[in-house]
């Protein structure tokens, strides 16, 4: 039996993920810092490491001496601005540290993965509706959408691959959105739901998807987000 990698476990999905898997699978926790305290207490290996430096990538990828039975990618920017006050810079930043950095890891890491494996990408309904001010993440989340189908063409049986798209949640990365309440509130109530979501909305999808029992799904984009890019309640 493989291990389930899961990069960005410090975040609010990835934590939910790592609570939702731990007692049943092997996990790998991958992120930026060390979250002490949980891995402490789960006893769960973890790794240190930036998935953005493509050298201490590719020794991590290099050093792996079992199988992976999955990949859940749950890491990615925001930037927030009007088209013509996004720099390409800034363009190119958020395609490299949503998209280009999972390409690369799975480029180096394809050939590890055992049969009847899964990788999960989170995207976001950005990617599919016209928000303003979006120009810049809705064009990295794209990329990671078509990347999913098209890896999905090209691994199947071995391996599937599968999207979430959420809407705004709760995470330290939306944080500079949600730490004002009346902000986080307002922008609930557009939600069919009348809230934002966190991390473990979207994690039950995730752990879902990774696992076997979703062994016939691949290819595929599922919107985790209130019913906000299909309802229009109001």
């Amino acid at each position: 039996m493989g291990k389930i990698l899961i990069i960005g476990a410090n975040g609010a999905v990835g934590k939910s993920c790592v609570q939702k898997l731990k007692d049943n699978n092997d996990l790998v926790l991958v992120s930026r810092s060390k979250d002490k305290d949980n891995e402490s207490s789960l006893n769960i290996s973890s790794i240190t490491l930036d998935i953005n430096d493509y050298e201490n990538t590719q020794k991590f990828i290099s050093s792996i001496d079992y199988e992976i039975s999955g990949i859940i990618f749950a890491l990615g920017s925001i930037v927030l601005k009007p088209f013509k006050q996004t720099s390409v810079k800034e363009f190119i930043e958020v395609m490299n540290s949503n998209f280009f950095n999972v390409a690369n890891f799975l480029h180096n890491s394809i050939d590890k993965f055992s049969d009847n494996s899964s990788v999960v990408f989170f995207s976001s309904i950005a990617a599919s509706r016209g928000f303003k001010n979006h120009a810049a993440i809705s064009s990295a989340k794209s990329a990671l959408k078509g990347l999913s189908v098209s890896l999905a063409a090209d691994f199947a049986p071995k391996i599937r691959f599968n999207t979430i798209s959420p809407s705004l949640s709760y995470s330290k990365m939306s944080n500079f959105i949600t730490s004002n309440e009346k902000v986080a509130e307002g922008l609930g109530k557009l939600h069919p739901m009348s809230r934002l979501g966190n991390g473990s909305d979207i994690a039950e999808l995730a752990a879902f998807l990774i696992s076997n029992q979703s062994s016939w799904i691949t290819g595929q984009n599922f919107n985790v987000d209130g019913g906000r890019s299909t309802l229009f309640t109001k």
